[in-house]
C-alpha cells in the first residue's frame, strides 16, 4: 500500500508533550551532535511547526518548524518566514505534503499583510532543502543563474548575522558552528558523482563544501501571491507527461 502524508499548521505551544518526543525521536533518527536540550530551544523559539501525518495511521512522520518575523529591506517593511529543524520519515521521501502545506502558509501570510512582501529565510546543510527552494522559488539567493543583488545579501547579512552573530560569514554565506556541530548522519543525504551530474547539487557543495559536518548555507527566497497556482499547474503537468 503506498505510504502518503498530510499535513497541518498548528501553533507549537499547542503541541502535545507526546508530539514533542515523537518529533525529537525523529529528528534523531536522522541528525547527530545535538542535545534534547538544543532540540527544545530551538522547537520553542518558532510560532509554528508544520506536522505531517500517515494518512492512513495518523502516526506523525515529518515535520518542520517556522519562525515569523517583521524585518526591513531598502527601508520597507517585509515579513520573514524561517524555517527551523526539518524532518520527514525516509518512507515518505517525494512527498509533496510538506511543499503545499509550506506554500499554503505562505500564501495565507501574503494575503493578511496588505502587501508587504514575504520572504523565506532557510538554512541549509543538505542538498534536498536547497533544491526545495531552487526549484520552487523564481527568485532565489545564492542562485546558480545570478549574483545576489546587494539589497538581498545586505537583508541576509543582517538577519543571519543577529541570528547567528560570529558563526556567520557574510562573505561565503555560510554559518559555521564552533565545536561539533548537529549534522546529517552518514547515508542521509549523501552526495555521490552521480548527483553532482545535476548543476543545482554541484552549485550546492561548492558553495557549501562543510555541509557534511554541520556547516549551513544561508538562503534567501521571495514569495508571490501566484506561487501556489504555478506549482500547481507543474504538478499537474508532471501527472500528466508521466
Amino acid at each position: 500500500m503506498k505510504k502518503d502524508l498530510v499535513a497541518a499548521t498548528v501553533r507549537v505551544k499547542s503541541l502535545a508533550r507526546g508530539e514533542i518526543d515523537r518529533m525529537y525521536d525523529l529528528f534523531s533518527e536522522y541528525y547527530q551532535n545535538h542535545t534534547r536540550e538544543s532540540f527544545e530551544h530551538d522547537l520553542l523559539e518558532k510560532n509554528h511547526v508544520i506536522l505531517l501525518r500517515d494518512s492512513r495511521t495518523r502516526v506523525l512522520q515529518g515535520f518542520s518548524t517556522l519562525l515569523t518575523v517583521t524585518l526591513s529591506k531598502s527601508g520597507k517593511k517585509i515579513i520573514g518566514v524561517y524555517s527551523g529543524d526539518t524532518v520527514t520519515a525516509r518512507e515518505y521521501w517525494g512527498s509533496g505534503a510538506l511543499g503545499i502545506e509550506f506554500l499554503k502558509y505562505l500564501w495565507k501570510l501574503n494575503l493578511r499583510s496588505g502587501g508587504t512582501p514575504v520572504y523565506w529565510f532557510l538554512i541549509s546543510k543538505g542538498y534536498k532543502t536547497y533544491l526545495l527552494m531552487a526549484r520552487n522559488f523564481a527568485t532565489h539567493y545564492p542562485s546558480i543563474d545570478r549574483e545576489t543583488p546587494p539589497e538581498y545579501r545586505q537583508l541576509m547579512d543582517e538577519f543571519y548575522g543577529q541570528k547567528f552573530g560570529g558563526s556567520y560569514d557574510p562573505a561565503s554565506g555560510v554559518i559555521r558552528f564552533t565545536g561539533v556541530a548537529c549534522a546529517l548522519k552518514d547515508q542521509v543525504a549523501d552526495i555521490t558523482p552521480d548527483l553532482l551530474r545535476e548543476p543545482r547539487i554541484d552549485f550546492f557543495q561548492r558553495r557549501n563544501p562543510g555541509w557534511a559536518k554541520g556547516d549551513e548555507l544561508a538562503c534567501v527566497a521571495r514569495m508571490t501571491f501566484w506561487m501556489p497556482f504555478k506549482y500547481a499547474l507543474k504538478k499537474a503537468f508532471k501527472v500528466r507527461t508521466r
